[in-house]
């Protein structure tokens, strides 16, 4: 039991996360009593994985069930994307993305223009940019089933064990709050679904050569304008590099880091109509919102002194937990000071949604460290 000690605080954040949004919207209905529905996901979640990882199927089982899970929940995603219409939703996170798009396409400045619910878009270009291909194949939405297909992608290339990597779909489409991202056709998730992709393949890549230092240079910048909570992962997985690099290639990433963020901003923000719609109808005041200013720089810039040298996967996914949690938390924490725990999950006065960026993390570091168990357990057996 103690080597699974370190997997029960990631487990119970899971679901927690989990149990507000079911607290929340299961009392919107009559027929089951909210509690009940409480107990009821917990005991279908512990029977899933208990029956999974108690069965004893072949190898080739397992691994066309991940196939196959993948496939339908990809296929589910497409016809939920087209079944829900946007119009009726009270989230609006897809129609101000659509609708920035269209500004953008049309020679217009992104930030001024009003989505369905009277709300304006916060996304930084590069969200605004990934948006594109599916604003032309009839929907934003399907940005949801892109990202999940890169997930599963990633759960298959970073995990050995087919049961475990099963359980990792299963941590992630059966949470009510990944869910309800794909019912509402939100890009948060997606947003950090794509960071997460980006910094598991790029964390342990050489810097030895120009052309890798100018790609994650490039690459990174624009993970960073897409929100400016992306910098925290960004951090915990490059920062080390950065330090170790010489002074040539340091220079480099910045210099290159710098010419890709200006370009990107001057692309959405060239039609900008004055200086003062500039200032009342920009990103950065959108997204700085939930938290002070001050704070947010204070969060933003704590992996910069305490994120440590490590080569272990698990490690870097602790270190992406804690300081995303910090901003998220604090931000809900001063926002029951302010207005009370009932108002801010019931009410909405605070946006639940910002904990799902941590549900991703949570899935990988608890089933990669199950991972790492076995495969020690089965190299011990295969040593004696």
């Amino acid at each position: 039991m103690k080597n699974y000690k370190p997997i029960l605080f990631p487990l119970i954040i899971y679901l927690l996360i989990n149990l507000i949004f079911i607290f929340k919207y299961s009392l919107r209905q009559n027929i089951i009593n909210t509690y009940a529905v409480g107990l009821l996901f917990i005991a279908s979640l512990v029977t899933l994985i208990f029956l999974l990882l108690k069965s004893n199927y072949k190898h080739t089982i397992y691994n066309n069930s991940f196939y196959l899970i993948s496939i339908v929940f990809f296929v589910f995603t497409l016809f939920l994307n087209q079944y829900v219409n946007g119009d009726s939703l009270n989230i609006d996170r897809w129609s101000a993305m659509e609708v920035a798009i269209n500004a953008l396409l049309n020679g217009q400045y992104p930030y001024s223009a009003i989505d369905h619910l009277g709300g304006r878009t916060s996304n930084l270009p590069t969200l605004i940019f990934l948006g594109i291909p599916f604003y032309y194949l009839g929907d934003v939405g399907f940005l949801q089933s892109f990202s999940f297909l890169l997930f599963a992608f990633l759960i298959h290339s970073k995990i050995t064990n087919s049961k475990l990597r099963i359980l990792s779909l299963f941590f992630l489409i059966f949470s009510p709050s990944y869910c309800y991202e794909i019912y509402v056709k939100s890009d948060l998730i997606s947003n950090i679904l794509i960071t997460l992709f980006y910094c598991l393949f790029i964390y342990n890549i050489s810097w030895n050569k120009k052309k890798y230092v100018i790609f994650v240079a490039i690459t990174s910048a624009s993970l960073v304008l897409t929100r400016l909570i992306m910098i925290i992962p960004l951090t915990v997985y490059l920062f080390n590099n950065f330090k170790k690099a010489d002074i040539r290639k340091k220079i480099l990433f910045i210099t290159v880091s710098i010419l890709t963020a200006l370009i990107q901003l001057a692309i959405v923000l060239q039609h900008y109509a004055s200086y003062e719609n500039f200032i009342y109808y920009n990103p950065f005041d959108l997204q700085n919102r939930q938290l002070p200013t001050l704070l947010s720089l204070l969060f933003i810039t704590l992996p910069f002194f305490f994120s440590k040298p490590t080569k272990t996967l698990q490690h870097l996914l602790m270190s992406s937990l804690i300081f995303l949690g910090l901003p998220i938390i604090s931000s809900f924490l001063i926002k029951i000071y302010q207005s009370g725990i009932y108002n801010c999950i019931i009410n909405s006065y605070f946006d639940l949604t910002y904990f799902n960026i941590l549900i991703p993390f949570l899935i990988l570091y608890i089933t990669i460290y199950l991972n790492r168990i076995i495969e020690s357990k089965d190299n011990e057996v295969s040593i004696l």
